[in-house]
């Protein structure tokens, strides 16, 4: 074996998804690999400091080819560790092309390459509306694990409004996050290991409450953390990083209460952002700033099938544009920003977060990048409750 191969392993154990999730967490940089006696040709994957920057599948390159690649179900794979690695054609975070990857797969927009027995999804693993895409995280660091506990299909672990200080990490199992409204339960998303289960304000604020419920499917395993060293490590922030992060956990909870209420509510979202003007365009402008608001309300709209959709209502203190080492699924590609009148922001410089951001621990990294998953997911669910009404 090449000495500078120094990762291995089997498609049918480990999917393309997974791999790049790992690869992602040790921010490797080098070349993926992938054959299969199914494909005359091997494909790669190019990555640079744990990002996918180009791809290659027979005459296809770029992120058409990695999610063809998506579609190998057996075969074998090696990644190799070297600085020069390709021309940089991909630009969309890991995470978001894993999700997408995988959708593309489930719902059969992917040819899948292995034998007729592997060539079929259960039923049971489709993605419906009432049972949303199984969200993973990264490798779980045991060193901020203090606790185990054990939990069976349907208990609760978090029950909305009640109080609450712990964060867990899912060790083994999958667990439903839900919102409790009048019409019943709405699943929000299904996270799976390696995800984390509680918001940052669960281990900052005392009497923190729980803003949606958390149900174990099946027969689950939790990591508790330790929360004052997370609190401790949060207070060696610098103040503008400790309210860049607590600014995503409120936008995540306003994308979270929006999904809900496009249920609902029949809202037009002309009339919600009326005497607002919009700054940046969907797909159309580019933003190469993050901006603080310091001064009157921001507006995160995605323009749909069936019209456009807020998918975050964000203030004073709050941050939007091109966030540094992260991919929330919303603009500049996939929203446009309105703002109001009288709108005073403030350019940030975004080298300093992400210089930040890369000493932060294994565990908080990881909380960071998977609260950054759950918000594609959120507002694209969001979206599609807005289409499909």
């Amino acid at each position: 074996m090449n000495e500078s191969v120094v990762l291995t392993g089997n498609l049918n154990f480990l999917s393309l998804g997974d791999v790049l999730q790992f690869l992602g967490s040790s921010s490797s940089t080098g070349v993926l690999r992938l054959s299969s006696t199914y494909s005359p040709n091997p494909g790669y994957v190019y990555f640079s400091a744990g990002q996918p920057i180009n791809a290659q599948n027979g005459d296809m390159d770029g992120l058409d080819a990695l999610y063809s690649l998506f579609g190998w179900v057996d075969g074998s794979f090696e990644f190799t560790k070297q600085s020069s690695v390709a021309e940089k054609r991909i630009t969309k975070s890991r995470m978001g092309i894993i999700l997408e990857g995988m959708k593309l797969l489930d719902d059969g927009l992917t040819k899948k390459i292995g034998p007729a027995s592997l060539a079929h999804v259960q039923d049971e693993d489709k993605p419906t509306p009432a049972q949303p895409a199984v969200v993973k995280g990264p490798l779980v660091d045991y060193m901020y694990v203090v606790d185990e506990e054990d939990f069976f299909d349907g208990e609760p672990i978090v029950e909305e409004g009640k109080h609450g200080n712990w964060v867990w990490v899912i060790l083994e199992g999958v667990v439903d996050i839900v919102k409790e409204t009048d019409g019943g339960r709405v699943p929000i998303i299904r996270l799976g290991d390696g995800s984390f289960i509680g918001s940052m304000a669960s281990f900052l604020l005392q009497g923190h409450i729980r803003t949606a419920s958390a149900v174990a499917v099946g027969n689950v395993q939790l990591g508790v953390l330790d929360s004052q060293r997370l609190a401790q490590e949060y207070a060696g922030m610098s103040y503008g990083f400790r309210e860049f992060l607590t600014s995503l956990d409120r936008r995540l909870k306003s994308l979270t209460n929006r999904a809900v209420a496009q249920l609902f509510d029949n809202e037009r979202t002309d009339d919600l952002i009326e005497g607002q003007k919009r700054i940046f365009r969907q797909g159309a402008d580019t933003v190469e700033k993050l901006y603080l608001i310091k001064q009157g309300q921001v507006s995160i709209v995605r323009e749909g099938a069936q019209g456009p959709v807020i998918l975050s209502r964000l203030g004073e203190g709050d941050f939007f544009g091109q966030l540094p080492f992260m991919d929330i699924g919303q603009e500049p590609q996939c929203a446009s920003v309105y703002a109001s009148d009288g709108i005073e922001l403030v350019s940030v410089d975004g080298k300093d977060l992400q210089d930040e951001y890369n000493q932060l621990s294994m565990t908080f990294k990881n909380i960071v990048d998977n609260m950054a998953t759950c918000m594609i997911v959120t507002a694209d669910l969001a979206s599609a409750a807005k289409d499909d009404k």
